[in-house]
């Protein structure tokens, strides 16, 4: 019975580019995808996604863990769900709402710094153009 279960469960790994923020077993997990919520089941088909900023949902044994992640990719291949994200921050089901409005509040400053880098970069472009 110990094998029939867990054919029934997958990997989930949430991995931020500072460190591995999450890594468990789960039935179910939902995602959100840029094209809408998504859920996957055990034995899903081999999926690739567009991550937006919102609440991935993992369950396993009935036990339920949140955690928000802003852009990046998810995949599911072999039984192994892998989440690649800017940020990830375990969080509790009061907590969602807020949870989002901080990653979205991270994600508009890193936005603002984005242009203002690529400000920059185009006047020492136009100087070095002016130097000739």
């Amino acid at each position: 019975m110990q094998k029939e279960e867990q054919k029934k469960k997958f990997k989930v790994t949430v991995i931020t580019p500072e460190q591995k923020v999450f890594e468990s077993i789960a039935d179910f997990i939902s995602i959100p995808a840029k094209s809408g919520s998504m859920g996957i089941l055990p034995g899903h088909l081999p999926v690739i996604a567009q991550l937006k900023i919102g609440i991935l949902k993992v369950v396993n044994d009935g036990q339920q863990t949140y955690i928000g992640v802003c852009r990046g990719h998810f995949e599911y291949f072999g039984m192994l769900a892998r989440v690649l994200t800017e940020r990830a921050i375990i969080t509790e089901y009061a907590l969602r709402q807020k949870t989002i409005e901080e990653l979205e509040k991270k994600h508009d400053i890193t936005q603002e710094i984005t242009e203002e880098t690529r400000k920059v970069i185009q006047a020492i472009a136009s100087l070095k153009n002016l130097r000739g």
